[in-house]
């Protein structure tokens, strides 16, 4: 592991295919849950990747990428199990997030994130299941783009909660977001974006620094604008508890028999979520079902091939590195308010790193229709042209 704690131990060679295409010489690297060719998955715990066998083959997505010219240059470390939200992962030295000196750089995708900020890579792939890009693409002051997982071939990505893991990236820039997305994302309808729906109702407990910042940022907009409260914090508490619920049963219940075979060393966050697992009956998920019914067609009220919605990515800059596990642990809650809203309905959604809030990266999102990944990228480089 290098000094800057990016690289996971097998971090595996560089590989380049192509000397040509439209990542030409782009440097990317890979959360440590993706496949690549002659190294293990360790999904951020010691005990696992000790007991993986080596990939056969990388991941579908890695090789596309290097057949359009890209450049793989690591492994990087992840929050055990893609379940973190905050970069500490208990396993290995804490990675600095040197765009915020004494905060957290965020997870799942830290060593992803801080390859990309401290210049050893232009890309960082990774996964997200409740965050696990958008949250790190805030406290970094990156672009985050969370795919459809519908949209992208998720073979050879290890993920312990299948169904609502999704494939997103972050960059520097959009332009590097928008041809990641070329590559691993089918073709948006030829359909022109011509509204943008604000999610006002979202937007009640960000600082007020943020609310004038957002005012100016709105005005600069080329699309219609339309002030909704359609979501309201009901809406959101319900998509919170519903999505805990869901991501927990079907995440870390598929790995409670190999925890209670091997007794491995779990970080402190782990141990929570299990022992509130333990907590939870039958009805608690057939009630997360439905609350996740209400949620997808409050949503898919407000979409369509035209129309995106801006929320904040969450209310909160990184938090500072000597804040307690259980304070980390509290505030997942308040981060679920926000981004179980697109994990829910599989939505594409691009965190926005236009402005800071007391001196910390901070951002909003663009959630767009189920599918519209690419067309969601072309608006927001649209709007950026604009300002």
């Amino acid at each position: 592991m290098d000094d800057k704690t990016m690289y996971v131990p097998h971090s595996g060679p560089t590989q380049q295919w192509a000397f040509y295409g439209a990542l030409e010489n782009k440097k990317f690297v890979v959360s440590d849950c993706i496949d690549i060719k002659d190294t293990p998955n360790g999904l951020g715990n010691p005990t696992w990747l000790a007991q993986q066998n080596v990939a056969k083959a990388n991941a579908p997505a890695v090789d596309l990428l290097l057949k359009k010219g890209a450049i793989f240059v690591g492994k990087t470390q992840m929050d055990e199990f893609g379940f973190g939200l905050h970069g500490r992962n208990p396993h290995y030295p804490t990675i600095k997030n040197s765009n915020c000196e004494g905060r957290l750089i965020g997870g799942a995708s830290c060593g992803a994130v801080a390859a990309v900020i401290n210049g050893e890579a232009d890309i960082g792939l990774g996964t997200d299941l409740n965050g696990g890009i958008r949250v790190p693409a805030l406290y970094a002051g990156l672009y985050g783009f969370k795919s459809s997982s519908s949209a992208v071939n998720m073979n050879g990505i290890s993920c312990i909660a299948k169904e609502e893991t999704s494939l997103g990236w972050v960059a520097k820039n959009l332009s590097d977001i928008r041809k990641v997305a070329t590559i691993l994302t089918p073709m948006s309808p030829l359909m022109t974006v011509d509204r943008i729906v604000v999610l006002d109702s979202l937007f009640q407990d960000i600082p007020d620094e943020a609310k004038v910042k957002l005012e100016k940022l709105i005005a600069s907009s080329p699309y219609k604008i339309v002030r909704s409260k359609a979501i309201s914090k009901i809406i959101t508490n319900k998509a919170a508890e519903s999505f805990k619920v869901i991501s927990t049963v079907r995440g870390l219940r598929n790995i409670e028999p190999w925890i209670e075979s091997n007794h491995p060393v779990l970080s402190n966050e782990i141990k929570m979520q299990m022992k509130w697992l333990s907590t939870l009956k039958y009805k608690d998920e057939r009630i997360a079902l439905e609350q996740r019914d209400l949620v997808q067609s409050v949503l898919e009220s407000l979409l369509d091939e035209k129309t995106l919605l801006l929320m904040p990515t969450t209310t909160n800059i990184a938090p500072p590195v000597t804040a307690s596990d259980e304070q980390l642990y509290k505030l997942n809650s308040v981060i679920l308010k926000y981004t179980s809203l697109a994990s829910l309905a599989d939505l594409p959604q691009l965190h926005l790193p236009w402005f800071s809030v007391n001196d910390s990266p901070w951002g909003i999102s663009l959630l767009g229709k189920k599918g519209m990944d690419r067309q969601l990228i072309d608006a927001a480089i649209r709007w950026k042209q604009n300002q």
